[in-house]
């Protein structure tokens, strides 16, 4: 019996002392805890990065469309028949499409109808267009299709080449951002992802075009500012008569507009190709 009681005495003493320990570490304030049972560190906010928003894309009435003629190089077969033999000859030009793109309601897509048929270059180009174009204006074109149409001359069956790039970014800006263009200007010019204007070839031959559609202004890339040309050198030797072409490199801008009577200006960058596709504003003084 007494070695019970003991056993029930030492129980007894030991509750209380867990009992009053307890009492004393929920009455002591936070701070004085350890750091097991202190409250957790504040962690550092980190700045939140602002994002402007996206622009509504207009899909109907006034601006949902835009069109504009470029010059492009075609490039035409004319068979020669010389006796029992038919021979072939690939013959490069200039002409002037008209290049139109529409924004409607769709899925994101970026479409290219072509009446003649366009090459892979030229839809990587229109898919590039589109996005220089929505990263300017910040449209979000997620629900919206944008469709470019390209018609051209009936005897062409094809036309390639990134030449129409920056055009059609001024196009689809022109319908974002719902602005005229000038429709006695034009441009050849590729644009890559920065909005650079990039150069192209055919620069005579696409003067010639543009002179010839009733054009007063070409734009062309400042890395198009000099051109090949030939001259006609005659060289006489006793009673034999040679007469040969020499390549000579002209300055671009004083060539076309001393022989064409067509107006030439360089720009490197889509804002200074903007500047000079905007349509004048209307003169609302009178």
């Amino acid at each position: 019996m007494r070695i019970r009681e003991k056993t029930l005495t030492i129980l007894f003493v030991l509750s209380l002392v867990a009992n009053v320990f307890l009492l004393v570490v929920v009455l002591m304030p936070a701070d004085d805890l350890s750091p097991a049972l202190s409250k957790p560190e504040e962690t550092e906010t980190l700045p939140t990065a602002t994002v402007a928003p996206l622009l509504p894309v207009k899909v109907a009435g006034n601006g949902s469309a835009a069109s504009m003629q470029v010059p492009v190089i075609v490039q035409k077969i004319e068979v020669d028949r010389g006796g029992p033999l038919f021979y072939e000859e690939v013959i490069e030009e200039g002409a002037m499409v008209n290049v139109s793109v529409e924004v409607v309601p769709g899925k994101g897509r970026v479409l290219v109808q072509t009446t003649p048929l366009m090459g892979m270059v030229f839809q990587d180009a229109a898919n590039l267009a589109v996005t220089v174009a929505a990263n300017r204006s910040r449209a979000d074109l997620t629900k919206s299709d944008i469709i470019f149409s390209i018609q051209g001359p009936e005897d062409i069956s094809e036309i390639d080449g990134p030449s129409a790039g920056a055009l059609m970014s001024v196009l689809l800006l022109s319908v974002l951002e719902d602005f005229a263009l000038n429709e006695s200007v034009t441009v050849t010019g590729t644009i890559d992802e920065n909005g650079s204007i990039g150069p192209v070839g055919g620069i005579l031959e696409k003067a010639e075009a543009a002179q010839r559609g009733g054009k007063t202004l070409l734009i062309l890339s400042g890395e198009n500012d000099q051109m090949l040309d030939y001259r006609e050198e005659i060289q006489s030797f006793g009673g034999l008569r040679i007469v040969r072409q020499r390549p000579i490199i002209v300055d671009s801008k004083e060539f076309i507009e001393e022989e064409l009577g067509i107006r030439v200006k360089y720009v490197n960058t889509l804002d200074d190709l903007l500047a000079d596709l905007r349509a004048p504003a209307p003169d609302r003084s009178s």
